[in-house]
């Protein structure tokens, strides 16, 4: 099962289906903030335990896709 992201839980809380555009920024921003947060914390991780980074440009994309899309 998929989770809800915040803006998916503001727009149907609030009933802004109307605002599409603005809905739609604000979704590809989050979506933005949650692969970069996924990806800075991965590195970090890696780097904490002194370990060498296994390199893979899409694991903050997979991880949004496994985790929020439907």
């Amino acid at each position: 099962m998929s989770q809800q992201t915040a803006v998916e839980w503001l727009v149907k809380e609030f009933g802004l289906e109307d605002f599409k555009a603005t809905i739609m920024f604000a979704k590809a921003k989050e979506k933005e903030q949650i692969i970069d947060s996924y990806s800075f914390g991965y590195t970090n991780g890696f780097d904490d335990a002194k370990l060498p980074i296994p390199i893979r440009v899409d694991d903050g994309e997979q991880y949004y896709n496994e985790t929020f899309n439907k």
